[in-house]
């Protein structure tokens, strides 16, 4: 009856039906929405009913009996819009109604609505477009699924989104539940006879307007409270009170922030004897396994869980419990009696209460009796961790959303603390209701490089907050590698929490990892603190406008088929482009290439510190400790300093980052944090400019817009500009501040190896105006565009140098040393920048010359130079093509390989080539013994490769040798011995004499060609001892039992063949001889002996 009523007084007495809804429907949401539309909206024809809720959205019912419903739906609430808009007429039976944008036209009294009775015209990439009734959306960018439970990759099939490339969509609302009138709205099954209850959305490409349509009619997106951004601990555990104490002192031992516990199911008894028969689990009463529901605490693990729910709220720690609730209250739980009795039960007879959440009287018991109790006790919110079947006793309705919209308007009605829950996808309308639980994934390269994808594409049904199990859930343990870039796209993901099985091998605290694993991985979550108020700022953003803070390229970008094509970058917010590296690098590698779509316009690339022009498709090395993160031109991002907990301290300082750009603009909200009170306009804005003229920089940040409890009357500022010049002045509010060494308030300062303007501002009042000048020198901004990734990079190197065998003869590393400092000393001396910064790239390609000549030698490098070499300007070392030994003839041939468009440079005297040497045009000869020498210089700027050195030599160059056996513990007198052998050698190459491994003696004889006067130096390295003659004096002793030692000695010689005596033995295994020279203009290399 009393649907009824209200139905008869909606065709009689509009006035009177809109002020029940508004009474009733609002505690559906702290009256924010109503769900009777504006009457001045309806159009009424016969039985049918058009309501025009804005320019691209038209409502179309059609009912046997011409009454309609003005209730909720479990996915519309809100129809109670500002009326757009529009005309009616009728013409020849035909109504027609428009708006600026869509065109509906119907043949009165033609019965149900059908494709000859309805059509709606509208411009779609500016051609006419027709929908009826039917009519397939063919070209649908999909929305979301229930659960990733099980998935190793992609999803088998996710639910149609309301965006489309076709330019349109439909919700069929006909058969959804709908909400009652009740105090407490509930559900109730839709009354009339099959009507037909149609939304259509008509919007071309305007993605954005679609979605702030469907969140005005269905509710906005919820805001999550301001800790729920901080980073979730979650782990299917065993954890007791006394675990838990000392994971959070980890936590705080190891630097790691953290907001929130989630305990899985064990916080509750799941084992008793009762459970068991001869070892198996048995099912309970409700025929689910005995122990999976419960809501007793488990007393073993926490013998108290009013203390330890009192420490976790002194630990500012938010406490989640999860609920599996398909067995209702079994007998065996404390609160079953009581529960019992509520339901009609006699709890003498053992009967379980079943599960029934469509029921409101064991849903408002359920909620009084037996969670209610424990949230007092200090939980903070659940997780419906919802796995069983998929109807409920009310036709249309599924578990999943109504246990949703039960837990979630159970909080609000409470008004305690702003509603949160952890929870499944229950379909349209869910957005409603945070946080989103995505399942339990395998872990996996794959399942990590689907979820940016599902993520963002998620926002095309409203919902935004979807939960990862970060590090996957089940299955192989997975790599180090594999959990440090999950953490990474956790930190750019809308909720950012850990978790996995019971199993030991799935480790999820970061410093369990190896050390450099931790320090990136611990990196990322301050990273994520950092980014608090700019993830807050962007879900009041979402709240007002339907747009996720993590959303598809195409919403910005909608005309453009890169936006479309480049699934798993997406838009982090309205200023920065994220997209997550989701393959390991190759083993042989220390990097890999990433390419990344940037629309038009200047981007600032994070990690490197530099500045792209966008409108292109850009592939840039990224290390394993990099996050590719891209800021639009003029951003200025909200940051905090850093924090244990995201309600630690005040947002002050209140730090902003003005990335480069000639203009930028910022409203920052701010409100209580953690309440609905929002919604009763307590909040904050803060207006912030900033404007670039010329070389001068203004920034103005206005005064606080608005109030709430607990607002700070004064503040102070740190602001950052990346990528900049240190200013010749700063001002603040037209009084000059001085340049300072250090942080502190009323300076400005420069971070040399960021390349970072700092402006420090004294505390001021957040209801004046503050007005910051700089005047930056006349450089410009793109002669530091990537010098901070390069230092970092370098700086890794040198690192890495220093814990591995590096040559400091062949290659010093003064000038990588050096440059590692070149941030330091800027701040040394910033007057000295714009000298330094012009000399930059030289030290870089002389660094790098250095790093390739050392990958030559010691192939531990070669990861690093093919890395760092795309940061530089330096010619690939060329090749020798042909080697060639002659018999008969003096000469032979010399051929290089080429590469690109670099020049070949070479002598053949064993002098260093430069560009002043013989130009390599062809193939030539050389008149043997020779040795030949080359570089590759880059045909414009930029520096030459290091050198390449190659002997050519017939049969008549070498040396003669006797191989001797015996075992010495230093050089015999080998005149006193016979030899076993005697024979030719080409050089002192051990491995072109045949040879026993052990025990044995070689006496070298032959001459050196000494190509001019001058000093030269020796080098003689070998296992065991070795002396080296020439010219008949002993020029280097390292004689003795040892290994592969190496002694040098210089030494004055004239131009000319010289004879040359080595003698060597090899006691017992590890033999190994090596016989180089050097000089002033003649690099290191092998001895030229001949015969």
């Amino acid at each position: 009856m009393f649907l009824r009523l209200i139905l008869k007084y909606n065709m009689k007495t509009k006035q009177f039906l809109v002020a029940i809804l508004c009474l009733t429907f609002g505690a559906l949401a702290a009256q924010e929405y109503k769900s009777e539309a504006n009457s001045k909206a309806v159009v009424v024809s016969g039985n049918a009913r058009f309501t025009v809720l804005s320019p691209r959205v038209i409502r179309m019912e059609w009912s046997s009996d011409g009454k309609f419903t003005d209730n909720a739906s479990l996915t519309f609430v809100n129809r109670n819009l500002p009326v757009p808009s529009f005309t009616k007429k009728e013409n020849n039976g035909i109504l027609q109604i428009a708006t600026d944008v869509v065109k509906l036209k119907y043949k009165k009294e033609s019965g149900n609505f059908n494709d000859k009775n309805l059509s709606v015209e509208f411009i779609v990439n500016g051609k006419p477009t027709t929908w009826k009734p039917g009519l397939a959306n063919t070209k649908n960018l999909l929305g979301t699924t229930r659960t990733l439970d099980g998935v190793d990759g992609p999803a088998k099939e996710l639910e149609k989104g309301i965006i489309s490339r076709d330019g349109w969509y439909l919700i069929d609302d006909s058969e959804r539940p709908l909400f009652d009138n009740s105090e407490w709205p509930w559900v109730m099954a839709r009354p009339g006879d099959k009507p037909q209850d149609l939304y259509l959305f008509a919007y071309d490409s305007d993605y954005k307007a679609a979605l702030k349509d469907y969140t005005d009619i269905a509710g906005k997106i919820a805001m999550p409270p301001r800790f729920a951004f901080g980073a979730w601990w979650s782990r299917y555990r065993e954890y007791s009170d006394t675990e838990f104490r000392d994971l959070v002192g980890e936590f705080k031992m190891h630097d790691v922030p953290l907001d929130v516990f989630v305990i899985d199911m064990d916080w509750h008894v799941k084992s008793l004897p009762e459970f068991f028969k001869n070892g198996q689990r048995q099912r309970d009463q409700a025929g689910e396994d005995a122990g999976w529901t419960g809501f007793t605490w488990n007393k073993n693990l926490f013998p108290s869980p009013e203390k330890f729910l009192k420490w976790t709220n002194e630990q500012h720690l938010k406490t989640c419990l999860n609920l599996h609730p398909a067995s209702g209250i079994q007998p065996f739980e404390e609160v079953y009696p009581e529960m019992a009795k509520a339901m009609g039960i006699d709890p003498a007879t053992k009967k379980y209460v079943p599960f029934d959440i469509t029921d409101k009287k064991f849903a408002t018991n359920y909620m009084n009796l037996v969670l209610h109790p424990i949230e007092k006790a200090g939980v903070d919110f659940w997780w419906l961790d919802w796995q069983q079947w998929g109807s409920t006793n009310i036709p249309g309705v599924n578990p999943t959303i109504y246990l949703n919209y039960v837990h979630y308007s159970d909080m609000e009605r409470q008004n305690k603390v702003r509603p949160l829950i952890f929870h499944r996808w229950g379909g349209l309308g869910n957005h409603r209701y945070q946080i989103g639980f995505s399942g339990d994934t395998h872990v996996t390269w794959e399942s990590l490089n689907y979820q940016p994808y599902f993520t963002s594409t998620a926002a095309n049904v409203g919902f935004g907050y979807w939960s990862h199990d970060i590090g996957g859930h089940q299955g192989d343990a997975g790599t180090a590698e594999l959990y440090t870039r999950w953490i990474q796209w956790g930190v750019f993901s809308p909720i950012f929490r850990t978790h996995a099985t019971a199993s030991p091998q799935h480790e999820r605290r970061i410093w369990a990892y190896p050390l450099d694993n931790f320090l990136i991985m611990r990196e990322a979550y301050q990273t994520r603190y950092a980014l608090i108020p700019y993830l807050y700022n962007e879900a009041r953003n979402t709240y007002e406008t339907g747009v996720s803070t993590v959303h598809p390229m195409y919403y910005d970008y909608p005309k453009d088929e890169n936006a479309y094509a480049m699934p798993n970058q997406y838009m982090f917010g309205r200023d920065m482009i994220v997209h997550p590296i989701t393959k390991p690098i190759d083993k042989e590698s220390i990097f890999l290439s990433h390419e990344t779509w940037l629309p038009e316009g200047k981007w600032f690339e994070t990690s490197t510190g530099s500045i792209i022009n966008g409108g292109k498709k850009v592939v840039m090395p990224f290390t394993f400790g990099d996050i590719p993160v891209f800021v639009k031109e003029g951003a200025i991002i909200p940051m905090q300093s850093k924090v244990e907990r995201t309600d630690e301290k005040p947002l002050n300082p209140l730090i902003l980052s003005f990335y480069p750009g000639k203009k930028g603009t910022l409203k920052l909200y701010e409100d209580e944090g953690n309440n609905n009170n929002f919604k009763k306009n307590a909040f904050t804005y803060t207006p912030v400019t900033s404007e670039q003229t010329g070389n001068k920089m203004n920034i103005v940040i206005a005064p606080a817009e608005g109030s709430f409890t607990g607002m700070l009357t004064s503040r102070g500022y740190e602001l950052r500009f990346p990528c900049s010049f240190p200013p010749t002045a700063v001002s603040v509010n037209g009084q000059k501040i001085p340049y300072s060494e250090e942080d502190k308030a009323g300076s400005w300062t420069y971070k040399g190896n960021d390349f970072e303007t700092r402006v420090y501002l004294s505390e001021m009042p957040t209801n004046t105006k503050v007005a910051v000048e700089l005047q930056f020198p006349d450089y410009d901004q793109q002669l530091l565009s990537g010098k901070k990734g390069q230092i970092k990079y370098l700086k890794n190197f040198e690192t890495f140098r220093l814990l591995n065998d590096w040559n400091d003869g062949l290659n010093s590393p003064f000038e990588i040393m050096s440059l590692t400092q070149f941030g330091q000393n800027i701040e040394y001396n910033i007057a000295a920048i714009k000298k330094e910064v012009d000399g930059f790239s030289n030290r870089w390609n002389a660094a790098l010359l250095t790093i390739q000549s050392a990958s030559e030698t010691n192939k531990v490098y070669k990861p690093y130079y093919e890395f760092l070499k795309m940061f530089g300007k330096i010619a690939e070392r060329p090749e020798f093509a042909k080697d060639q030994e002659v018999e008969s003839t003096t000469k032979t041939k010399v051929e290089f390989i080429q590469k690109g468009t670099d020049k070949i440079y070479y002598t053949t005297d064993g002098s260093v080539p430069t560009r002043s040497s013989q130009l390599y045009t062809k193939a030539f000869e050389v008149a043997v013994p020779a040795r030949v020498n080359a570089i590759a210089c880059p045909a414009g700027d930029g520096s030459c490769s290091s050198v390449i050195s190659k002997i050519f030599y017939n049969k008549k160059t070498g040396l003669n040798y006797n191989l001797y056996k015996g075992k010495w513990s230093k050089i015999p007198d080998f005149s006193k011995l016979t030899p076993v052998e005697k024979g030719y050698a080409p050089d002192f190459d051990l491995n072109k004499i045949k040879h026993d491994s052990n025990n044995y003696g070689l006496l070298y004889n032959g001459y050196i060609n000494i190509p001019e006067d001058g000093k030269y130096t020796f080098y003689l390295a070998s296992d065991d001892g070795s002396k080296l003659y020439i010219n008949d004096k002993l020029v280097i002793d390292n004689d003795g039992l040892h290994g592969f030692d190496e002694k040098k000695s210089e030494i004055i010689l004239k131009k000319g063949l010289l004879p040359i005596r080595l003698e060597y033995f090899q006691e017992n295994y590890g033999e190994g001889l090596s016989v180089e020279f050097s000089s002033e203009k003649m690099i290191r290399t092998s001895l030229f002996p001949s015969i």
